[in-house]
């Protein structure tokens, strides 16, 4: 199904399991062509330590990935990425890590707001009639970065608001625009898929991806991608979540992307 998946994590974040190797293994069991690994980001002189390695296993994770590439590239190409948030304080650190060839590409995985001192001051995965305005101010920042590649679950705003109304909808109208006017795909995540529907207000639903965000994103002229936002070798080949996701696609009547065009910044 997938030829391409550029959301996968490792070990290291501390919630994902199975060594880097696995991960290609298990892409190499359905024909896959290339495989991104994308980590959450390891910031210096920060740390969150059940979000996200310490900075002290970055340059284990970059050498991993290099040995990997060397080691399969006659089978499978392998991408270096990473992760990222729209911290503003952090912007020139990943134009660096882009424009040195640090890693091949970022994503957006906007999970949360940083202020000017580095302390998190927002969560946006309980979003509120504030925070959705700081989660679309903060991608929107972001994406003007030309760092990014993709914007992972761009929907991720939206994961309990019981309804898609005119407030969120215009947020979510401002949020495709930046992505259509920057070029950045659109991630359906199936990591939400796998996690399976949930009891939302009067809906039964995926917290992501959301229905109702993509139809307008498709009606505005977005363009999609599916990411596996894997956390585990075995989640490369669920064939139940990955059909469901097509399943998704092809209800809505979106049109995939195969690969990414990967951003070198502004």
């Amino acid at each position: 199904m997938l030829k391409y998946n550029y959301h996968t994590h490792t070990y290291r974040c501390n919630h994902a399991t199975g060594t880097d190797e696995d991960y290609v293994i298990e892409a190499l069991s359905i024909g896959m062509q290339g495989l991104g690994f994308s980590d959450h980001i390891m910031l210096p002189d920060f740390s969150e330590p059940t979000i996200r390695g310490e900075y002290s296993c970055f340059q284990n994770y970059l050498d991993s990935i290099d040995d990997l590439k060397k080691s399969y590239d006659d089978r499978i190409k392998i991408y270096k990425g990473l992760e990222a948030e729209g911290f503003a304080y952090y912007f020139p650190y990943y134009k660096e890590l882009i424009s040195t060839g640090t890693v091949d590409y970022l994503i957006l995985g906007n999970h949360s707001m940083m202020n000017n001192k580095k302390k998190i001051i927002a969560h946006f995965g309980q979003p509120t009639a504030s925070s959705i305005h700081a989660y679309k101010d903060t991608a929107i920042a972001a994406m003007k970065t030309m760092c990014f590649s993709c914007f992972a679950h761009p929907d991720y705003f939206m994961s309990s608001l019981p309804v898609f109304d005119r407030d969120v909808m215009k947020v979510s109208a401002e949020l495709i625009e930046a992505s259509i006017i920057y070029d950045i795909p659109l991630e359906i995540n199936i990591g939400g898929i796998r996690n399976g529907k949930k009891q939302i207000g009067d809906k039964y639903r995926y917290i992501y991806p959301n229905s109702e965000f993509f139809l307008l994103a498709k009606k505005m002229g977005a363009k999609f991608i599916l990411g596996l936002d894997a956390h585990g070798p075995s989640q490369i080949n669920d064939e139940q979540a990955n059909c469901t996701a097509v399943r998704f696609v092809h209800d809505l009547g979106l049109q995939l992307i195969q690969s990414l065009d990967f951003k070198k910044g502004s």
